[in-house]
């Protein structure tokens, strides 16, 4: 009983409601529901499994006389085809049907014209057929995979992956990923024999209503209908797994993770952070509302997959690397992004899910993917100091630069499109290649919008949005709106009348992202500072003065007169912007806590100023802006916007500094050196300089680090990190530490640490010998193996294409007490360049030695 009123609730829903939703698509036969009976086979040699599938659908156009179905890889057979018109079955009998394999197209003809549906009145066609669809390793959308047993037994499952466009390769369906149907699924489990494989676990898109043991042995299990779903937030598992869950504290969310029983043990850390975050979430929106109806599975597949599913609720599968921990292989790095994408996935739910009581649907998908990994990282950063956590006071600026530094190595580019430029695209439909940018980008500008307007606020005002929101549609421009009513005051309240839907509203419509040029004009006791924007660009195209909204925050070396430092900040556009600040002879830095998605570029002065600071006394500039000023430094370097000997000479004092965020934002701008046709003109000789500018300052860090035997997690990753950083700039030391744990893992008697993985590879890479056919790689290690050959590959290439260059002329230096210099250890494979850069010389010095100069050339 409690199931035909479910089914009648939903089935109600999807004709009622959602075919008025879907009135715009230009279709003709609309599916309403999918029946599907699904039979697996799994054998030794062989896997596949049948099915009987029922389309109910509805007819969008008159004179319809032919049915349409996407089908792909499968054996259809014809005799049970039929499409019936209450219990009256309409396919024409001397040419029922025609299955063109090489299309995926089976086309269904009837004798008769479809009626029409008009206003209430809608008139059902039920297409019934069987199918038996083989599964191999390497099939699209179904596939098989093996695995052992506690028993170390070879097994298999069948595993599905639909999106974008896979579900013709599971069943016949009208694959439109906007159509969006109730799917009612019955699995017939086979019991054990003597070449079938027994498996017990099955796991589809919705709630197991029943289960029952047939007179055969076969145990038949039945669904509760589904939501509405399209078809590639379908999903069904099947093997013989265990299973460990967890229950929220606040609510009856229920997180189920599934693996092989003997890898179940190791499931405990991603179960219990898994169920941590969700009790950030429901904390973080105050209100004790269940994510989802039901469980969330999460299925641990021994095979490559790259992340979740977007679009998935309760069924969502990932790398078993991404699900399991064995702290003898996994590494930070991968701990790190086994976090993130589970932390991902569950802001997703919370966003919005087929499986909440009252659904909520996002207009703009590529902002929901922004949103969700925006709070992806704000949770993030409430779990990392969960002893210290308060509602809203963890700021994510850690994550931050992080996500910024990732989304600009994306943005840069003149062909790289405006977010609004996908504003029609379905979330699992964004190109590849586009996916860090729509995701990293949108939640930078997020960040930059928290700071201006602080974090309190901004995130009661998200929370009050979405929270608003249940069971309606969230747009772009609703979410601007609502964000300006909630947070414009007198003290938030920009100079120029700005607010935050206007910035945002700014940087959605343009692509790339802006460098603001600083000259400040120092003739005078009020400092006169001139502010202008032009795209940033690491070649010669696209360099164009720009319009962005730039919300400016700085901060001045003498604060105490500084005029602006306690005041509301202002916001910048194409024209030049002027304003006075009595600096008292110091610098003017800008982007206060490096939230603003900018660069900035001071005048030389400025930069000198700036680079004295860190050389003397660092720690008078915070890190968030020392890690900004030294990412910029490179980018800047690198796009010709200032010569080679500035930018070290900002950059001298990294010897001293050991903050992990500044050198995260040295090892991303290191590869920055690295990209095609930049205005530096980087050659052979050049890069070889930057490499040993480089492994003179890291030689410190790298020693603190390596003489450590702390386990914390920062450190750890700090550690890895660097350790892979020394070992691609060629420091010694470090290839001979790399070298030496290869040795010992080639002579099988030392795994070779899971953090400094990345390292060695990257070294055997760069070694002459390489891999052998003999060695073998777990998964986590071939996750690492596959990491150091791309970092390797994307080097090699570059140094092919690059010239070799010519030594640049050495600095005239002088001094009054001659030294011997003490040769260098480490040898440039090109050439021997002094590393002796220049030395201090006095004022009067420098005077003497320019009045020799002008005597010579006057001669």
């Amino acid at each position: 009983m409690i199931r035909a009123l479910l089914f009648i609730f939903f089935a109600s829903t999807t004709q009622g409601t959602f075919v008025v939703d879907e009135e715009c698509l230009n279709y003709t036969i609309y599916p309403v529901q999918y029946e599907l009976i699904i039979s697996p086979y799994i054998y030794d040699d062989r896997a596949f499994y049948d099915c009987h599938i029922t389309i109910t659908v509805i007819a969008n156009a008159p004179d319809i006389r032919m049915i349409e179905l996407d089908a792909r890889n499968m054996t259809i057979s014809g005799e049970s085809i039929k499409v019936y018109k209450g219990d009256r079955n309409i396919v024409n009998g001397p040419r029922p049907y025609v299955y063109d394999r090489s299309l995926g197209k089976l086309y269904i003809f009837l004798n008769e014209a479809l009626i029409p549906y008009k206003g209430r009145h809608l008139q059902n066609y039920m297409i019934r057929m069987s199918f038996r669809k083989e599964v191999t390793y390497d099939s699209t959308g179904v596939f098989l995979v093996r695995y052992f047993d506690e028993n170390h037994k070879l097994k298999y499952l069948m595993q599905t992956r639909l999106s974008p466009d896979k579900a013709k390769y599971f069943i016949p369906c009208f694959d439109n990923p906007q159509f969006e149907s109730v799917f009612k699924i019955t699995v017939y489990q086979m019991p054990p024999g003597s070449h079938v494989q027994y498996s017990n676990t099955s796991i589809v898109i919705a709630q197991e209503l029943k289960g029952e043991q047939l007179t055969d042995n076969r145990i038949v299990i039945q669904y509760m209908p589904s939501p509405q779903v399209t078809l590639y937030q379908l999903g069904f598992h099947y093997s013989q797994f265990s299973k460990v869950h967890l229950s929220s504290k606040y609510t009856n969310d229920t997180l189920v993770l599934w693996a092989p029983t003997d890898e179940i043990k190791n499931c405990y850390f991603i179960l219990r952070f898994g169920i941590a975050i969700i009790d950030i979430i429901h904390e973080y929106s105050s209100i004790n509302r269940s994510l989802v109806i039901g469980p969330i599975n999460v299925v641990g597949i021994p095979t490559y997959l790259n992340g979740y599913e977007i679009a998935s609720w309760n069924l969502l599968s990932n790398n078993v690397i991404r699900v399991i921990y064995l702290p003898e292989f996994i590494s930070v790095r991968q701990i790190e992004q086994m976090k993130f994408e589970l932390a991902q996935q569950l802001s997703r739910i919370w966003l919005g899910n087929p499986g909440e009581e009252a659904r909520t649907r996002w207009k703009q998908e590529w902002f929901k993917e922004g949103v969700a990994t925006y709070l992806a990282y704000h949770f993030l950063a409430q779990y990392d100091y969960a002893e210290q956590h308060k509602k809203y006071q963890q700021s994510l600026y850690y994550y931050g630069i992080r996500m910024k530094q990732i989304a600009m190595s994306h943005d840069w580019h003149h062909s790289t499109p405006a977010l609004i430029n996908f504003n029609d695209e379905l979330a699992v439909n964004i190109p590849h290649r586009y996916k860090e940018l729509v995701t990293m980008k949108t939640a930078s500008l997020l960040w930059m919008v928290e700071n201006w307007l602080g974090s309190e606020k901004f995130h009661q005002a998200l929370v009050k949005y979405i929270n608003s929101r249940r069971g309606k549609f969230i747009s772009l421009p609703d979410f601007m709106q609502s964000l300006d009513h909630d947070t414009v005051e007198c003290f938030h309240q920009f100079f120029n009348g700005s607010t935050a839907s206007k910035i945002l509203n700014s940087w959605f419509r343009h692509s790339g992202y802006p460098v603001i040029d600083v000259y400040v004009m120092r003739d005078s006791s009020s400092n006169v500072i001139q502010l202008t924007q032009r795209r940033f660009s690491f070649t010669l195209e696209n360099r164009q003065e720009t319009d962005y909204l730039i919300p400016i925050s700085y901060i001045v070396q003498n604060i105490s007169n500084c005029y602006n430092c306690y005041r509301p900040r202002f916001t910048i556009g194409r024209q030049t912007y002027t304003f006075k600040e009595n600096l008292n002879n110091g610098w003017i830095i800008l982007n206060r806590h490096a939230s603003g998605y900018y660069r900035v570029n001071y005048d030389e002065t400025t930069w000198k100023l700036i680079a004295q600071t860190l050389k003397n006394d660092m720690s008078l500039i915070d890190e968030l802006n020392r890690a900004q000023i030294v990412n910029d430094v490179f980018a800047l370097y690198t796009s010709g916007d200032i010569s080679q000997d500035l930018a070290q000479y900002v950059l001298d004092y990294l010897d001293q500094e050991r903050s992990f965020l500044v050198w995260e934002a040295v090892i991303s701008g290191y590869e920055m050196l690295r990209t095609d046709g930049a205005k530096c003109h980087m050659t052979k000789i050049l890069y070889r300089e930057w490499q040993s500018f480089l492994r003179m300052k890291v030689v410190p860090m790298y020693k603190i680090l390596t003489n450590s035997i702390e386990q914390q997690r920062h450190i750890r990753y700090f550690r890895s990190k660097i350790i892979e950083f020394a070992c691609t700039i060629k420091y010694e030391k470090c290839l001979n530490y790399a070298n030496h744990l290869l040795k010992q893992w080639r002579n099988k008697n030392q795994r070779i640490d899971p953090d400094s993985r990345p390292a060695c590879y990257y070294v055997t890479y760069d070694s002459s010998n390489g891999f052998s056919n003999t060695d073998v790689f777990n998964a986590f290690e071939s996750e690492d193996k596959s990491y150091a050959e791309y970092l390797h590959r994307k080097e090699s290439n570059f140094l092919v294409r690059i010239p070799i260059g010519e030594p640049r002329p050495q600095n005239i230096s002088m001094s009054t007490t001659i030294k011997p210099e003490p040769l260098s250890t480490e040898k440039s494979a090109l050439t021997d360049i002094s590393k002796d850069k220049s030395h201090h010389i006095g004022s009067s010095m420098v005077i003497l030695v320019l009045a020799v100069l002008s005597v010579n050339i006057l001669r």
